[in-house]
């Protein structure tokens, strides 16, 4: 296993929904792949928790655009309707990934790169959009058996990943285009993606889809709510019809209505909630 990366600190993190005040309820961390499987994975993670005699916690995160593989165990016998322990496929989450932990669990896992779970094992990401399976044989080949232990089970995931995938020029190139929709601001409209897309409209939406599992417009709006909600989250006095207009919606009221449906509260709730947090 990598070098462990600890990322308990009381300090929000994009995607992570009032990371501060989840803080002593759990422990996350999270570390670099191998060098094979860092071809399709961008990092493993892993959560722990021991809630006995406490009250459960519910934790919500603002998903991204990507799939992951979890081994997970623990004494609150079952999880997304599996029991325990058990390796599971977690696609993409369209709205907000909710889970409520209790009793005492660990979960470890693979998020993929976008993209890179279908590069890796071929097969169609929107098929498991909004879905959580078991890994069945057929994924790595042959019966996948995981150790409930961090350092084993995640060893064991890292060896499976890196060990198979061929080249896969779609991925490289769809790669490239996600990068650029992440990190670049203005870029906030489907048009100007399609303008960097190396393919025609039809075929970029077909390989979203297929690889990601979710179309283009879906990647441009969850980039821009989690950097919305993580200014939120560390700027007490964000302005938010400036926000609005610098991440690319029309006005602050079409903000407001994406992070209401997304998060069940407006912009002005969540920051009463989780703002104004130092980094």
């Amino acid at each position: 296993m990598g070098a462990w990366k600890n990322a308990t600190a009381h300090a929000p993190q994009r995607g992570v929904v009032g990371r501060p005040a989840g803080a002593s309820s759990y422990d996350l961390r999270r570390w670099a792949p191998g060098p094979e499987a860092a071809r399709y994975v961008e990092h493993f993670w892993s959560v722990s928790w021991d809630l006995r005699g406490r009250a459960p916690f519910d934790s919500a995160v603002i998903t991204f655009p990507c799939l992951h593989l979890t081994h997970e165990w623990g004494e609150d016998g079952a999880r997304h309707g599996f029991p325990l322990p058990n390796t599971l496929i977690h696609g993409v989450v369209e709205r907000v990934f909710r889970t409520t932990i209790s009793a005492r669990g660990t979960v470890v896992g693979a998020r993929f790169f976008p993209g890179g779970f279908t590069a890796r094992f071929g097969v169609d990401a929107s098929t498991l959009t909004g879905r959580v399976s078991p890994v069945g044989d057929e994924l790595f080949g042959a019966p996948a058996h995981l150790d409930d232990d961090v350092a084993a089970a995640s060893a064991q995931l890292d060896r499976l990943i890196g060990a198979g995938g061929a080249a896969d020029p779609t991925y490289t190139a769809l790669g490239e285009l996600i990068d650029r929709i992440r990190e670049d601001s203005a870029v906030h409209r489907v048009e100007q993606v399609m303008d960097l897309s190396p393919w025609s409209v039809r075929t970029t939406q077909r390989v979203f889809r297929r690889y990601v599992g979710v179309p283009v417009k879906w990647v441009l709006c969850r980039y821009r709510l989690q950097n919305a909600a993580l200014e939120i989250e560390t700027r007490p006095d964000v302005d938010f019809a400036e926000l609005a207009v610098r991440l690319g919606w029309y006005d602050q009221a079409h903000l407001i209505n994406d992070f209401r449906a997304m998060l069940g509260q407006t912009p002005g709730e969540y920051a009463a909630a989780h703002g104004g947090v130092t980094r």
